[in-house]
Parts: C-alpha cells; structure tokens; sequence
C-alpha cells in the first residue's frame, strides 16, 4: 500500500467510526501529495485530520456490531494546547483559548478552527518570547576585575548543574551533624578526601560541628529524671487526660474557666512524654489554669475518685503545683534556647558561644539553690553540660571565632565574658591564649589562599593603597620633572614616608585582623545585620571579609526550630497518604502561608 492509500484508508475508517467526525477532503489531499514533499501531508492533517483528536474532553461512542460499548474520552494531543487555556466563551457560544503569556483570546473550537490558529499566535506572541529562555544558549557576563584594570572582559558561559555540584563539593567548610557514634566515622572520612582535593582549612581541624539543639535536648533529659519531678507532672498529666477523655468534662471544665474569669486563651493540652518540650508546654497551660481545675473538683464528684483508682495516685496536690512552677522556669530557658539557635534566616554561629555562657552562668545559679530537688537537677545537667562544653577542647573553636567576627562583639566580649566564668585561674589565660592563636592561624591561612588574588583591593597587601611600587615611582618621578622645585621637593617626602612605612618599618603596618580588632564595635541596636555590615566593609577588610562569610555562615543546628523537637508534622499517616498529590500540595503550601513572615522572605538571605 503506498503513502497515499494509507492516508486515505486511516481518514475514511475515523469517518465511519464517528457521525460528528469532520471528513477529509481528498481532492485537496491529492494537490498537497505531489512529488517528494511528504512534509505537506503532515501540515495537512495539523490543520484538519487532527481536529477531531483535538475536541477537549469530547466523548465519542464506540459502536460495535452487536452492543453499544462504552464511550470513551478523546483528549488534546496537540502540543500547542500546552500554552492555552482552554474555556467556553458565553457571549458567543463558542470554545476559545487564552494564552498564557500575553492572555491573548483566540477561537479554537475543534470543528471549525482547529490547532493551526494557535501556532501561528504561539510562534508571533511577543512576550512569550521575552519569557523564553533558551536552555542550551550562551549568556554574556562581565568578569569582575581587580582595581585600576581599565577594561572588563566579556565571556559567554553557561550554566551545568553536574559541574556546579562537583565545584560545591570542593567549598565545604564544614558540617553539623547529630552527636552520634557514627558520625564520627563519616567525618573521619570526609577529611581525609577533603585533604586529597587540597581543600581542608588547616586540615579539616573545624570541619566537625555538633549539633547544639541534639546536645541541649540531651542535657534537659538529664535533668528531668527526679522522682519528685516525675510524680508532680504523671499526677498533673492524669487531671488533663481525664478531662479530656469526655466532651462533657471538658466543657464543664470550661466553665469553671470563665466562672473564675481566667484571660487567657490557651487550651488543655497533652504531652508526649519523650519529648520535652510538650511537657513543658503542657505545664504552662496547666499552671495558667490552676484556679480552674480547683473548681472543677468541686463540679465533678468523680474526679478525684477515678484518679485515685488510676495510677496517677490521685489530683494534683499543692506541692505537685509548686513542682510544675520551678519545671516551667526550668524549661523556659532551653526552650526558647532551642528555637533561637535553629533558626534558618539569620546567622546563628554568633549567638552559640553567649547562650553556652548563660546556661552554664544558670547551672551554677541553680547549684548554689537551697531547694534539693533544683540543685539535683542542676547537678546532673552539669555533668552533661560539661561533657560537651566543659573545657576548650570540647568546642569547636569557630564558634569562638564567630563572637570575634561581630562587630559589635570582637575579642572584648570574648575576653570579658572568660573572666566573669574562669577569672583569675590559669584556665581563663590559656583559653584566651589558644583563641588569640588559633584566629591568627586561621586569618594566615586565608591570606595564603585569597590574598595573591586580591592584590589590587584596596587596603590588601601589595595594593596602590598599602604601598608604592619603584615601577610606579619612577614613571611618576619622570612626570615631576615639568613641575616646580617645590611641588616636586613635597611629592618626595611623602614617597619617603610611604617608602618609610612599608619598607625599614615593616612591623608598623598592621594586618587586616589587627586593625579589625583594634576598632571600636558596633553598638548594639535591634535588626543589626551582620552580614550586610560585612558586606559594605568588603573592601576595607577583603581577606578577612571572606573569612567572615564562611565562619557565619556554619549552621549550628541540623533541622529549623518548628522542627528541633519532632518530625510528626512532616511525617504521612496512613490517613494523608492516600490524598492525591493535589491535595496535598494545596495542604503543604497553605501550612507555609499561615506561618509565613510579616515580610516576604529573600531567597538571597536563605
């Protein structure tokens, strides 16, 4: 059968197959079907054959030889339906496309217009063209240069996301990870490849950082281990789990609330007792609505009883109440120390080293606390505390270098801060000692790597700023000879005095480090932003600027403060899974929306 027999068989069987079905015509097919140009039969049936595949969500009866079979939707095939959206125009009765991108309405009624209409539209819309962009086409981009260049160069690159993951494989500074075992082993072993591609900061010495929210959730467990402290929450959390285990009681419960005119709008609620923090949320709402339960015993004979039968040993006694308050002060402090140090748009490695400070400066306050079971609790934190942060080789020292690189702390604050915790012992001297040493290792470390390319920053070494060349003198001595004795007498004694800087006097001029730190910081004022402070004094400090960016940059906590405690809001039941994924799309985007900011969140900062 040839070409054209094909064509003609195919067309006349969807014919017969379907009464609506638009019929081709032949003659016309004939004078398309000359020659070699095969290409036309293909625009031919764009234009016409393929209208009836193109009639939407159209159904179509199949009719057999005995029975009436199912009908059967014919859907779009043409690629050009991609960019439309397709609507039933009411003024006119008539199916119409929208363009996506200039919202250009167009008749495209499968019978009578077919696809050929929306081609001709795609191919001259304007601003789907300015909204295009070619994948596999160069961009033009200026290459940054070093100061006094006088042309910038324009390259063509394009982006490869397999070569930009590898490059970032290179840039790692370092890595938060969980206190595990295992982790250890993998750090071990990223340091050594690290080392291979030469690109470990002094060996891979800061590349292990601990997660500070898993320690601390460690550190309150501890804690919490008292009997007394176990018997006050089980009998409080008894009281909540009875009234909540009836509508009834809870709404009796309720207006025992608004009889003893309790402002507060925080419910009931239960804990999971693995998890710290609900307990202490738990707590709080129960100590706010103490006055309530009082006077709920008195509403429901049975309360008491049925607790008493329970394992809960009865309601919650005034001395169990007491318990919770010294609890709820207890938690307050690493709760809100937990949700400050996960946070994920502001810089945290500066705010480690002064929360580690107040738990321990509390630790000692409780210590000293003459109620027994307090000073127990804070006893075996302290043990815990001091596991992970009880001396200098515990800590890794970016978090001390992180204080340094806040302007409005610097060395000070640090220095202040070891002698209101170790003054006047030899441990405050030698951690100042080995903090003072190990930032200017690390500073001479990023000089050695950054500070040839940087040469022509100002206020780096070697740059028209810091020093002058002989090159430059003697061009600039021939220039003088036009000028008159006594300009050229003065020009000479300032190129003394700068000859005299930077070369017989070498140890006057200070490093980028040492003028940083000999600064006055920053006063402290709300909003401050560190890294944009950073940002405008790139080019008075440009190797310690970098040195800024990755050191603030370390994130001192695996997971972001709604999830520092628990994963159950991220996790699919049983339940939710079986949601189509548009649903749960629409779920996901709406939990992002409620939470979201007073401001729009910058893709830069994250």
């Amino acid at each position: 059968m040839s070409n054209y027999d094909g064509i003609g068989s195919h067309s006349q069987t969807q014919s017969n197959s379907s009464p609506n079905a638009q019929t081709v015509d032949m003659d016309g097919l004939n004078d398309q079907v000359s020659g070699d140009r095969l290409e036309n039969v293909e625009h031919y049936f764009e234009d016409n054959v393929d209208v009836e595949l193109e009639g939407g969500d159209e159904e179509e009866d199949i009719v057999g030889d005995s029975k009436k079979r199912k009908k059967r939707v014919v859907t779009s095939r043409s690629p050009w339906w991609d960019h439309y959206t397709k609507f039933q125009c009411e003024k006119d009765n008539v199916q119409k496309a929208r363009c996506k991108y200039c919202g250009r309405e167009i008749k495209a009624d499968p019978k009578a217009h077919g696809t050929r209409p929306l081609k001709n539209h795609y191919e001259s819309c304007k601003k789907k063209k300015s909204q295009e962009i070619t994948r596999n086409q160069n961009q033009l981009s200026f290459v940054p240069t070093r100061m006094g260049d006088r042309d910038a160069p324009l390259v063509n690159w394009r982006f490869d996301q397999d070569k930009t993951r590898e490059a970032l494989c290179h840039m790692v500074f370092s890595i938060t990870v969980d206190n595990a075992s295992s982790n250890d082993g993998a750090i071990a072993y990223l340091k050594k490849k690290f080392d291979n591609w030469g690109q470990n900061i002094l060996g891979g010495r800061y590349v292990h950082m601990r997660c500070m929210a898993h320690i601390v959730n460690l550190v309150v467990q501890d804690g919490l281990k008292g009997k007394d402290e176990h018997e006050a929450i089980s009998r409080i959390r008894g009281a909540i789990r009875y009234i909540r285990n009836s509508p009834a009681r809870y709404k009796k419960f309720q207006e025992c609330v608004e009889f003893e005119k309790l402002e507060t709008k925080k419910l009931l609620s239960l804990d999971v007792p693995t998890r710290w923090n609900s307990t202490y949320l738990m707590l709080e709402t129960a100590i706010s609505l103490k006055r309530a339960f009082d006077a709920y015993e008195d509403v429901d004979l049975a309360y008491k009883n049925d607790l008493l039968r329970q394992q809960f040993d009865g309601i919650p006694t005034d001395y169990d109440w007491e318990r919770a308050k010294v609890l709820v002060t207890f938690l307050r402090h690493f709760y809100n120390l937990t949700l400050r140090i996960s946070g994920a748009l502001y810089v945290t490695s500066n705010l480690v080293f002064r929360e580690i400070c107040e738990v321990e400066l509390l630790l000692r306050h409780w210590l000293s606390s003459s109620d027994v079971e307090l000073n127990e609790m804070a006893r075996k934190m302290k043990e815990k505390y001091d596991k992970y942060w009880g001396s200098i080789e515990r800590i890794n020292m970016i978090l001390y270098y992180a204080v340094i690189l806040d302007p409005r702390h610097k060395l000070e604050f640090l220095e202040f801060t070891f002698d209101k915790l170790y003054g006047g012992t030899e441990k405050c001297d030698v951690m100042k000692e080995q903090v003072r040493d190990g930032l200017h290792e690390l500073f001479n470390d990023y000089k050695l790597r950054y500070g040839h390319s940087l040469q022509g920053t100002p206020g780096s070494p070697g740059s028209s700023f810091s020093r002058v060349s002989s090159s430059s003198s003697s061009s600039v001595g021939t220039s003088m000879q036009f000028l008159d004795h006594e300009a050229t007498r003065t020009f000479t004694i300032e190129q003394e005095f700068s000859m005299y800087k930077t070369g017989g006097k070498g140890d006057r001029v200070k490093s980028e480090l040492e003028k940083y730190l000999s600064e006055d910081v920053e006063m402290h004022r709300d909003k401050f932003d560190i890294l944009n402070w950073w940002k405008v004094n790139t080019l008075r400090f440009p190797i310690l600027s970098k040195m800024a960016r990755d050191v603030l940059a370390v994130p001192v906590s695996t997971v972001a403060s709604e999830s520092a405690f628990s994963t159950g809001g991220r996790v699919l039941d049983a339940f939710r899974s079986s949601l189509s994924p548009k649903i749960v799309q629409v779920l996901i985007c709406t939990q992002d929306w409620l939470r979201k900011d007073s401001k729009p969140i910058s893709i830069e900062r994250i």
